[in-house]
């Protein structure tokens, strides 16, 4: 499902992706792992829909990883948003503070 919701994201297709991811829990029954989530936050960034991408995050049954903060992390950058990037690099530094690309990210 990884190529799947990543060909929906790079598409543009947030509905489709939408659809994808819920339909591996009801069809499938494959749980979603981080990386999933990964995906779906960048689909929802790259469609510009930071708020969305950031109420995904936030209902997830599990704890965000760094990849997942990444994702939003990068589309704050594509979509100049500082301020939620600001946060978004905060989370990243907790989880790992050894993580220079949250910084070089946020510089750019």
């Amino acid at each position: 499902f990884i190529g799947v919701l990543s060909a929906c994201s790079h598409a543009g297709l947030v509905d489709e992706g939408c659809h994808y991811f819920c339909s591996m829990k009801t069809d499938r029954g494959i749980m979603p792992a981080a990386k999933h989530y990964a995906c779906m936050v960048d689909l929802f960034g790259r469609a510009g829909r930071l708020n969305e991408a950031w109420i995904f995050i936030m209902k997830m049954p599990c704890q965000p990883t760094a990849v997942v903060w990444m994702a939003l992390l990068g589309a704050c950058r594509s979509h100049n948003n500082v301020e939620v990037a600001q946060w978004v690099a905060e989370f990243i530094l907790q989880l790992e503070p050894q993580n220079a690309s949250a910084f070089v990210l946020l510089s750019n």
